[in-house]
């Protein structure tokens, strides 16, 4: 498994320390692992929210708002709301 050097205050480094010595994690990588998926499921929970966020309005959209548009008719509309700002 690759390795990563990771400067630290000593406060930190004690806090680390303190969780290892308390039998929370097996040690200080261990830790560090577990912070990372912590922050990689924080962040990817982000991103659906925001989706979700975006999406939810489209998919509430009640069936009669759907209009029937073939390619060319989406580009155009497209262009006209770049244009609109």
């Amino acid at each position: 498994m690759p390795t990563l050097n990771v400067s630290l205050p000593e406060q930190l480094k004690d806090w680390i320390s303190k969780q290892v010595d308390d039998g929370k994690y097996a040690s200080a990588s261990d830790y560090m692992r577990d912070l990372i998926r912590l922050d990689k499921r924080q962040q990817e929970r982000q991103g659906l929210s925001w989706l979700n966020m975006h999406l939810e309005p489209l998919l509430n959209t009640p069936e009669n708002e759907f209009v029937s548009m073939n390619a060319e008719q989406v580009k155009k509309l497209g262009r006209q709301r770049i244009k609109q700002g």
